[in-house]
């Protein structure tokens, strides 16, 4: 199979942890972070570091996935927890 991977991060309030998280992950994959209602910049920090940023109104984890699953562009998918756990 040559798909080329999308890695999707829902996050709720990370902007503290994007930048690690963001530059532990493998060169080349696109990102798609699913802002869940964020109040401290995560969207902006996300689109600066070069992920491609999709908002979620509904709040839970579920509806967050669900959203990046949607909106993502890539037959295959990896889900990581935003903050890095």
């Amino acid at each position: 199979m040559d798909v080329d991977p999308e890695i999707i991060l829902p996050c709720l309030d990370e902007a503290d942890a994007l930048p690690v998280v963001l530059a532990a992950l493998p060169a080349g994959w696109p990102v798609l972070v699913v802002d869940n209602g964020s109040t401290d910049g995560t969207a902006e920090i996300a689109r600066a570091l070069g992920a491609r940023v999709v908002s979620e109104p509904r709040r839970g984890y579920g509806a967050a996935v669900h959203a990046g699953l949607e909106a993502a562009r890539s037959e295959l998918v990896a889900v990581l927890d935003g903050d890095g756990s």
